[in-house]
This record gives C-alpha cells, sequence and structure tokens, in this order.
C-alpha cells in the first residue's frame, strides 16, 4: 500500500523538482523581470496581501493597492484566486521572492494539470511525463515568467479541466461534481480561459450525448453540473451582474491590430517556444494525412478542434475587421495568440496519444521526449536570461513607455524588488492602467490612462490611510473651496466628509467618476466605503459554505476510496 502511494506521488514529485529546476537561474543571478502587465497584476495582490496581513477585508474597494484609489478591481478579476497570490506574495517575503514562488507554483499546477490529463487519456507514464514537463517550457506557461501574462494561470489547470470531457467521450456519463469542480477552478481564476474551455467542451459532449443511450440521465447531469458551478461560482457572476447593472464600467483596452498578435505574424515565438513545440505540429499533420480515415470519431473530433485554435490564433480570420466592426467577443479576446494557448493543450494531447499507440516505440520515444525536454529546459534558460539581461545591462527594471511612470533612479527601483516594504515597489514604477473605472459621462476626447495618472497617481496633497473596518480614510488641508480628490466613486461608493453622509447631490463627478466636493478651511477628512447589498453576501457565502462542502465530500471519498484524484475518478 505504501510502495503503491509512493508510485503514485512520484510524477507530481518530479514536476515539483522540474519547475524548481526552471526558476534556479533567476533565483541564483538575483535577476528581475517586470513585464507588460506586472505592475497592474502586482497592485491586485499586493492588494489581497495587505487584506490578510492586516486582517482588514474590502471585498469591493482597492484600500491598498492602485494608489489606493478605491478602484474595483479584484472583485471581477478572479477575487478568490487573488487572495491565493496574496498568500504567495506574503509567502515570497519580496517581490524578487513572489516571482520565484510564483513561478515555481505555476509550474507545479501546470505539470500535474497536464500530467493529470494524459493520464487520463490513457497514457503510459514513459509518455506522459516527459510532454507534461515539457508543457512548463511552452509560451503557454512562460508567458507568465516573461511577461506576468495572467493567461498562463488559467493555462496552468486549463488541461486539468478538460479532463471531464474525456471521461464523458470514454464512458458516456457526466459526473457533476466533477464536471462542477473543474468548471467554478477555472471560472474563479480567468474568465477567458473559462470561455475557451467551453468551446474545447462543446463537440465532445455534443458527440456522447447523442452516443449515449441514457440521454435523459445524461441531461439530468449535466443541468445537476450547471446548478453546482452556479454555487461555486456566485461570487463572481452576482457581482459582475450587478457591478454592470449600476454601473458602466471601462472595458480593458480594445487592440484595433489583432492580426499583428497573430501566431504566424508578430508572435511566431508561441509557435517555437519550445522549438521542439513544431515537431508535434509537423508530426499531427503528418498522423492526419495519413490516419483521418482509421480514426475513432472522437479523435477526429479532438484533430478538429485543435485546428480550430489554430485557425482562431492566426491572421487567417479577420481580427482587424471584427474589432473595427465593433464585435464584441474580438474586442474581448485582444490578443489571437490567446487560442494557441488551447491549441498547445490538445497538440500534446494529441502528440502524447499518437506515441502511446505506437507500442513497440515507447521505449524510443521516451529518449525522444527527453531530449525534447532538455532542449525546452535551456530555450527557457536563454529566454529568462535575455530578459534579466535588460535589467542589468540597459539599466532599466520596466521597460519605460508612455504609460509607465517610474520614480526615482535604477538602483532604487531595482532595490525596492528586494525590499520587504512590498509598497516600496509600487510607488515607484507606476502604470496608468485604468480598467473597470466607473464611466458617467461621454469620455470623448479622453485618454484614460493619462487622466488616471494625472487625476490619481500624481494628485498630491492628500493622505490616505485604512481603516480598522475596510473602509478608506483621505485628509487635506485646504482654504475651504472645491476641491477633486484622487478616488474613484462607483454607484454605491459611499463618501463621509468630515462626517457627513454625502448624497450624490453634494458632489460633482468626472467622466471617470472623480469626485469634487465642497470642503471647509482648514483640515478635511473624507471616508470612503462600498455598500455591499445583502444578496452578495448571501451569495458569498454560499460560494463559500458550497466550496468547504466540496472539499468535505472529497475528503469523505478519499477516505473511502483511498483515491488519489477522486474528483476525477470513477
Amino acid at each position: 500500500m505504501k510502495r503503491d502511494y509512493r508510485l503514485r506521488l512520484r510524477p507530481y514529485l518530479l514536476v515539483a523538482l522540474f519547475s524548481f529546476i526552471l526558476i534556479i537561474p533567476q533565483w541564483l543571478s538575483r535577476g528581475v523581470i517586470l513585464g507588460t502587465d506586472s505592475v497592474f497584476h502586482y497592485n491586485r495582490f499586493y492588494e489581497a496581501a495587505m487584506q490578510i496581513k492586516h486582517w482588514n477585508f474590502s471585498y469591493f474597494l482597492s484600500i491598498y493597492g492602485f494608489q489606493q484609489s478605491g478602484r474595483i478591481v479584484n472583485a471581477v478579476y478572479g477575487p478568490f484566486f487573488a487572495y491565493f497570490q496574496g498568500l504567495l506574495v506574503l509567502f515570497g517575503h519580496t517581490w524578487f521572492g513572489y516571482q520565484l514562488v510564483s513561478r515555481f507554483v505555476l509550474g507545479l499546477i501546470a505539470g500535474s494539470s497536464m500530467y493529470a490529463l494524459l493520464k487520463s487519456a490513457k497514457i503510459k507514464d514513459e509518455i506522459s511525463l516527459p510532454i507534461a514537463l515539457l508543457y512548463l517550457t511552452t509560451f503557454s506557461i512562460q508567458y507568465w515568467t516573461l511577461r506576468q501574462g495572467f493567461s498562463s494561470w488559467g493555462a496552468a489547470v486549463m488541461p486539468f479541466c478538460f479532463i471531464p470531457a474525456i471521461r464523458f467521450t470514454f464512458y458516456k456519463e457526466i459526473h457533476p461534481f466533477q464536471l462542477a469542480f473543474a468548471v467554478s477552478l477555472i471560472f474563479q481564476i480567468h474568465l477567458l480561459s473559462t470561455l475557451f474551455l467551453l468551446i474545447m467542451y462543446i463537440p465532445f459532449f455534443a458527440y456522447g450525448f447523442f452516443q449515449s443511450k441514457r440521454k435523459l440521465k445524461v441531461i439530468f447531469q449535466g443541468l445537476l453540473s450547471v446548478f453546482l458551478t452556479l454555487l461555486l461560482t456566485a461570487n463572481v457572476w452576482v457581482a459582475l451582474i450587478f457591478l454592470k447593472m449600476d454601473n458602466k464600467l471601462l472595458d480593458p483596452f480594445i487592440n484595433d491590430l489583432m492580426n499583428n498578435s497573430a501566431i504566424n505574424t508578430g508572435s511566431t515565438y508561441w509557435i517555437t517556444t519550445p522549438y521542439p513545440l513544431v515537431l508535434f505540429l509537423v508530426g499531427q499533420v503528418i498522423y492526419v494525412l495519413l490516419r483521418w480515415r482509421s480514426m475513432a470519431n472522437w479523435k477526429r473530433i479532438l484533430h478538429a478542434v485543435y485546428l480550430l485554435f489554430i485557425l482562431l490564433s492566426t491572421s487567417m480570420i479577420p481580427w482587424n475587421w471584427l474589432v473595427n466592426h465593433g464585435v464584441k467577443i474580438a474586442q474581448l479576446i485582444q490578443f489571437p495568440f490567446r487560442f494557441f494557448i488551447p491549441a498547445t493543450i490538445l497538440l500534446l494531447l494529441i502528440g502524447g496519444m499518437i506515441l502511446n499507440h505506437f507500442v513497440k516505440w515507447r521505449r524510443y520515444s521516451s529518449w525522444v521526449l527527453i531530449a525534447c525536454l532538455i532542449i525546452g529546459d535551456l530555450q527557457t534558460y536563454l529566454s529568462v536570461n535575455q530578459q534579466i539581461s535588460h535589467d542589468k545591462n540597459e539599466f532599466y527594471v520596466f521597460k519605460p513607455s508612455r504609460h509607465v511612470h517610474l520614480v526615482g533612479t535604477y538602483r532604487q527601483q531595482r532595490a525596492s524588488l528586494f525590499d520587504d516594504r512590498l509598497d516600496n515597489l509600487l510607488t515607484k514604477v507606476r502604470k496608468s492602467t485604468p480598467d473597470y473605472l466607473p464611466v458617467y459621462s461621454s469620455t470623448k476626447g479622453y485618454n484614460a490612462y493619462d487622466y488616471y495618472a494625472e487625476k490619481v497617481i500624481f494628485k498630491s496633497g492628500f493622505t490616505k490611510t485604512v481603516k480598522d473596518n475596510g473602509s478608506l480614510a483621505i485628509t487635506w488641508a485646504s482654504k475651504g473651496g472645491q476641491t477633486e480628490l484622487p478616488v474613484t466613486v462607483y454607484k454605491r461608493t459611499r463618501l463621509v466628509l468630515n462626517g457627513k453622509a454625502l448624497t450624490a447631490k453634494d458632489y460633482k463627478l468626472s467622466a471617470f467618476g472623480i469626485p469634487t466636493v465642497k470642503d471647509r478651511e482648514g483640515l478635511n477628512r473624507l471616508t470612503v466605503s462600498f455598500t455591499v447589498p445583502a444578496y452578495f453576501t448571501l451569495a458569498l457565502w454560499l460560494t463559500i459554505v458550497s466550496w468547504l462542502g466540496l472539499l468535505v465530500f472529497w475528503l469523505y471519498h478519499k477516505a473511502k476510496r483511498g483515491g488519489f484524484q477522486v474528483l476525477l475518478s470513477e
């Protein structure tokens, strides 16, 4: 029994070891990497970390991060997972430490997730384990390392979350708890990745449904899965609905040059990271041409879905035209290369199935995969080293641009990454990303990035402190008159000025929710809080209780069956 447990645990220990190996070069060189999205996400996670550290929670308003501006960000962007990242920030102690810890955890999750998917497809260890490790070196995962692209966290769990589709294809039955857990897990992390997962699901569940002889049972199981998913994700969708009903929120930027970010134009590195991925691409094409007629129907579906995602990730789709004609889904995607994440997962799954099929060649295939893994590891090292060189040779920790605002010298900025005062970095490296600001009137003629920088980032003369009840206090001295404050106001934001609760008539709001109040001569104090509707509080607790219930269910069945992956087992 103990030996069997060790055998099952061994692959995950190897994944952990390989994840650690990938971070060693950065750890030893003490090189830092701040990518395009780093400042935005670091503010999110700093917010969560400080709320946990001080045990002072504000689910909606940013009271520590984002210049203590009262912005709503985490509530609409993976709130529970933001708190998980906050724990990693606290564990890392510094931002450099967090980079190492987050890379290790990401690798551990991604490798384990891919290994679980390959095993669910009945692929032997000598094939599945090297491919799972190779997945860690793809740009789908290294996107976080090199640019802090959050899609990598969705990519990390996506293979695991795809297992219910494979199992349904094999057994023609839906396990409601398994399916609900898979969808809810990725939904709590990254909404766009959830969309990709659902696109992957549809053909498989449609095929399985029509093949099933117990369609009514499948329908019931599917509806139960949907109900459980709604319970497990209520905190996200209820918040999104009421915030969208109450406010017009500023969407993330619209990329009107999407074709430049396709895998066949300006983002070819997605295909060549690592180079062995090209072998999988070529091998898949050859296999389809030779074996299409003899393939099982579900395998044809697998190849077809993979090819669909490949197509969507290219400029063969007129992305620029779709964006310029106001197609919302295209505007939401922003970069076609994001479709290559599910394509990569499906490609590695297909590759594993092909190699597993040739029983006599498995041993040789395993050695070839190990060679590919070594190449991927070296390529990851070179990519990381190249990014680190910008810090060491070009003397900047964050590439300067129009919307990036740097304070202090290069040495001061770099030192802030090793400072246990986590806010030090965020005051020295600032980016005026305006996502999810409230919009109250026409923004024509405004540049939201410049506006936020002027009205919030560079606004001086105000002192901000966090109160024990999760509200924000702003104090300033005035000669009396009209004062514009560096804070954002949503429909349910509550303002109390000098002890008096303000109504909408007592202040003016700019196009992006910056309030102007009539203050008094001398010291003024404004308290900012958020009125949470009772139905959301109910939804939040319902979500928490549902996850705890799922945990109890898992522990009960794990103890009963002794299964390591009971949520995705028979």
